[in-house]
């Protein structure tokens, strides 16, 4: 449950100007599940100013429960300078209004006792110590998010000496934090500062160890993908062995072994070590050496896969037995990947053969609560993007390029080119290739729609 306000005026942050907000006060984790994620995301109680253009987290007195933590918290932002006992009539309101909801016999010790928070940030830290979340994981995020910001903010000519006196900070969770920011202005539809974030994962991938390390696995990814889909149909395991043996050095080794996994098999190994056989010298152990990185990365793969099909099969069955799922869709919508989609695939294939329709259908409207979750959780860009790539024919992307060229703004264009990027760097080239041309062909309908 959460409790929403009628339509009130408050003053805007930046301004003071009288602006509209609908505000959540009371955040219950118990009945609505993706509150938490939009509060921790900083989507709760958005408003806007057409005045002064600001957007943000409105200030307003909050509560929030999580039954499973048995975690009731209550706060107050200090610039609302309310006198005490009107903050205690507002919470203590909410706090009613909340157990009233609550079963008798589900009532607990807890809910007498709500702790008082008195920062936003001392908020989030209590629910995510609460997760399990240590205040010094806290404070590793929030220098590392600090450093960020700071380096958003550097002129270009200062960012290769400031990035390489923080090198030790740039690590894959300083990356992880990069992506967060990203897609925010991506959300917010901010493409100035998507711009700034995109030519600074640039000048980091060019001058941070970790950020060097990182490109040279994207581009051995890519010439590895390239490889691959030139051999096409010509694929044989006495080629791929031949690629395998010539790959330059660990990270293309590495590289079509991920891509090509499947054909990594008994077989592949008795090819290499036939020719390891055969090879003398230097050659010979660079053979062995070859066929270590194989051997140790295909079992990273498989420790990977098995690990990810076991997190799968808990959420699949999470979503199958949860009262509400398409409110449990939208929870652990994080969490669903192709690795579910294909065990939710499976499952289907192999109730159908045993006749268990019922279960079938259960499946199959779950599979259907999934793809719908995620079409109206993507912004209408990605949304765009996604419609075109399950196009088949060019002529049909053309068509709807041209009737849909109003939606062709800045931030799709943009949105194409970075999933395009995605893609390639993952080995999709064909994709990628794809949304590439796609992206031409739309600033050619752009250019032409002004002429109509």
């Amino acid at each position: 449950m959460s409790t929403i306000s009628p339509v009130a005026t408050i003053a805007c942050p930046r301004c003071k100007q009288d602006i509209p907000a609908r505000l959540e006060q009371l955040i219950d984790v118990g009945t609505d599940p993706t509150i938490k994620h939009r509060f921790l995301s900083g989507n709760l109680n958005i408003v806007e100013c057409k005045l002064c253009s600001f957007r943000g987290m409105a200030a307003t007195p909050l509560v929030y429960h999580d039954p499973t933590k048995e975690l009731l918290l209550t706060y107050t932002p200090v610039e609302l300078t309310l006198p005490l006992h009107e903050k205690e009539q507002i919470l203590g309101a909410l706090t009613r209004s909340l157990i009233s909801h609550i079963p008798t016999k589900e009532r607990k010790g807890y809910l007498l006792q709500p702790k008082e928070i008195m920062a936003m940030d001392g908020l989030i830290n209590a629910i995510l110590e609460a997760d399990g979340v240590t205040a010094e994981m806290i404070e590793t995020q929030r220098s590392k998010t600090n450093l960020l910001q700071d380096l958003a903010a550097a002129t270009e000519n200062d960012l290769p000496n400031l990035i390489e006196e923080n090198d030790e900070q740039i690590d894959e969770l300083f990356f992880q934090l990069l992506a967060v920011l990203q897609r925010k202005s991506d959300e917010d539809k901010n493409s100035q500062m998507m711009l700034a974030f995109e030519k600074l994962e640039q000048q980091l991938l060019t001058y941070s160890t970790f950020g060097k390390e990182t490109r040279q696995q994207i581009q051995s990814i890519q010439k590895a993908a390239k490889e691959l889909d030139a051999l096409g149909k010509n694929f044989t395991r006495e080629k791929f062995v031949q690629l395998v043996t010539d790959a330059d050095d660990e990270h293309h080794i590495t590289s079509l072994i991920t891509l090509a996994r499947p054909a990594a098999d008994y077989e592949f190994f008795i090819m290499l070590t036939a020719q390891i056989e055969k090879s003398t010298g230097e050659e010979q152990q660079r053979l062995i050496n070859t066929r270590t990185i194989v051997l140790e990365t295909v079992q990273n793969i498989d420790a990977a896969a098995e690990e990810k099909a076991k997190a799968s099969t808990a959420v699949l069955q999470t979503l199958l037995t949860a009262e509400d799922p398409a409110a449990a869709t939208k929870e652990r919508l994080h969490e669903i990947d192709e690795t579910l989609l294909m065990l939710l695939q499976n499952n289907i294939e192999a109730e159908r053969k045993k006749d268990n329709l019922e279960t079938v259908t259960q499946l199959e409207e779950l599979r259907a609560t999934i793809m719908q979750t995620i079409h109206e959780s993507a912004p209408p860009e990605i949304q765009l993007v996604n419609e075109l790539l399950s196009l088949e024919t060019d002529e049909e992307a053309q068509t709807m390029l041209r009737r849909r060229v109003v939606e062709l703004t800045d931030e799709t264009l943009l949105a194409m080119k970075r999933a395009a990027n995605q893609l390639r760097t993952s080995g999709k080239t064909t994709l990628a290739d794809k949304l590439e041309a796609y992206h031409t062909m739309a600033e050619k309908e752009i250019a032409a729609a002004k002429w109509r």
